[in-house]
C-alpha cells in the first residue's frame, strides 16, 4: 500500500513539474552537443528558478561531460537528474525516521503570510499521527481568527488535540501553557502555528524571540525544531526569506508548499546549495496526503520528467 501511495505521489510531483521539465526537453532534443547546446540548457535551469550560480555549475559539469553525437535526450536528462540528486542528497531530512529526544518535542513553524503554514502544520501533525505520534496543534496565530479556525477545523477532522487561547491572547503566554498542557496529557510533539511574519516586520520577529524566551522556561533546550515554511511559487525570492528568518530567528529545516503547477521547481536545488539546510517535506496541493517527506532521487528524476 505504502509504494502505491509513493507512487501516486512521485506522478504528482512530475506533473507539478512538467512545464520545466518540457521545457528542458525542448532545450535538448535534437540538438548538437556544442557549446550553444550547454548554454541553452544553462538559460532553462535559470528560467527554472535554479539559480545563476547553480545553473552554471550544472552546465560545467555538462560541458565536461563531452557527450557525443549519439548521446541520447534520455541519457542527457538522465546525467542532469543524477547532478541534481548529488545536490540535494546530503540536505534530506531524517525527521521522520528519527526518535524525538524530547518529551515533548517542540516544534516552532515559522514562515510569511500566505505561504501555506497553517494546514502545512495540520498535514505534518497527521504524518505524526501515522507514526504513531500524539501531537498537541497549538493555535498561536492570534493576528487571524480566521487561521484559529483552519487549525480547530483541522485538528477534528484529524483528530488531534489542539491548544487554543482567547481572543487576543498574549502569544508568549499561550504558547507556555500549551507546553504545560501536552506534559499534563502526555502529548510528545507540541506543533506551533505563529503568525504569519513578514520579514520586514522587525515588532512580529521580536514576538517570535519572546516566544522562544518564554518556552525554555519550561524547557531549557527548547524549541527542538524551528521549521521555515516556503512558498515554490515565489522562486529566487525565498532567498529573502530565508536570509531574515536565519539571522534572526534561526532555522532548523525547510518545507517547501505549492509545487503544484504554478512553481517551476529549481528554487527548491538552489536553497539547498546556498544554505545547507535540511528539506523536511514538500507539499503539492490541498489534501492531507499533499505533503510527504522529500525525496531528493523522486524529486531530481520529477524536474527532468523522467
Amino acid at each position: 500500500m505504502r509504494k502505491d501511495n509513493s507512487m501516486g505521489f512521485f506522478d504528482k510531483i512530475k506533473e507539478a513539474l512538467k512545464k520545466t521539465s518540457e521545457k528542458i526537453s525542448i532545450s535538448i532534443s535534437g540538438k548538437k552537443m556544442d557549446e550553444d547546446f550547454v548554454q541553452e540548457i544553462e538559460d532553462t535551469l535559470i528560467m527554472a528558478d535554479v539559480g545563476v550560480e547553480t545553473a552554471a555549475e550544472l552546465a560545467k559539469k555538462i560541458s565536461d561531460r563531452k557527450f557525443s553525437k549519439e548521446t541520447t535526450e534520455l541519457e542527457v536528462k538522465q546525467f542532469i537528474a543524477d547532478e541534481i540528486y548529488a545536490l540535494l542528497k546530503p540536505h534530506e531530512s531524517d525527521f521522520f525516521s528519527r526518535n524525538f529526544s524530547h518529551s515533548p518535542e517542540i516544534i516552532l513553524v515559522i514562515g510569511v503570510n500566505g505561504n501555506g503554514k497553517t494546514t502545512t502544520v495540520a498535514k505534518l501533525a497527521n504524518i505524526l499521527k501515522i507514526s504513531g505520534h500524539r501531537p498537541l496543534l497549538v493555535a498561536a496565530d492570534t493576528f487571524r481568527a480566521a487561521a484559529v479556525e483552519q487549525l480547530k477545523y483541522w485538528a477534528e477532522k484529524i483528530g488531534l488535540d489542539i491548544h487554543v487561547g482567547k481572543d487576543g491572547a498574549d502569544v508568549a503566554g499561550l504558547v507556555y501553557d500549551s507546553i504545560k498542557q501536552a506534559r499534563t496529557n502526555g502529548n510528545d510533539v507540541v506543533l506551533i502555528d505563529t503568525a504569519g511574519r513578514m520579514q520586514n516586520r522587525g515588532d512580529l520577529l521580536d514576538e517570535l524571540e519572546k516566544v522562544k524566551r518564554v518556552m525554555k522556561k519550561l524547557d531549557e533546550s527548547a524549541p527542538h525544531k524551528i521549521i521555515l515554511i516556503l512558498d515554490g511559487t515565489t522562486g529566487q525570492a525565498a532567498h529573502g526569506q530565508v536570509d531574515i528568518f536565519l539571522s534572526k530567528i534561526g532555522i532548523d529545516e525547510i518545507i517547501i508548499t505549492k509545487l503544484d503547477g504554478t512553481a517551476k521547481g529549481g528554487a527548491l536545488i538552489s536553497l539547498s546549495r546556498k544554505y545547507k539546510l535540511p528539506i523536511l517535506a514538500i507539499g503539492i496541493g490541498e489534501q492531507l496526503d499533499d505533503l510527504k517527506p522529500f525525496d531528493a532521487k523522486e524529486y531530481s528524476r520529477a524536474i527532468l520528467g523522467i
